[in-house]
């Protein structure tokens, strides 16, 4: 799992924000006033594949930690 609060800022001065609510995410649109147009709730998995989809890379989802880690490797060891 990844901790997140991310938002993404529009041209038009909209923004989208992905927060972290327990074992789910909301994904909240604001318009340039600041008012909340929607709100969707997903779980990780829907929102890697969101994300994945548009090209974002954010290192949370980055696994060659957890792949060093199964191999053997520790904090600091050389790869």
């Amino acid at each position: 799992m990844f901790a997140m609060n991310f938002t993404v800022h529009t041209a038009n001065g909209s923004t989208v924000t992905i927060r972290r609510r327990g074992i789910e995410f909301d994904l909240e649109t604001r318009n340039a006033r600041g008012e909340t147009i929607s709100t969707v709730v997903m779980n990780e998995a829907d929102v890697k594949a969101l994300l994945t989809s548009a090209g974002v890379h954010i290192n949370a989802f980055d696994d060659a930690y957890d792949r060093g880690y199964r191999d053997g490797r520790r904090d600091g060891d050389a790869a």
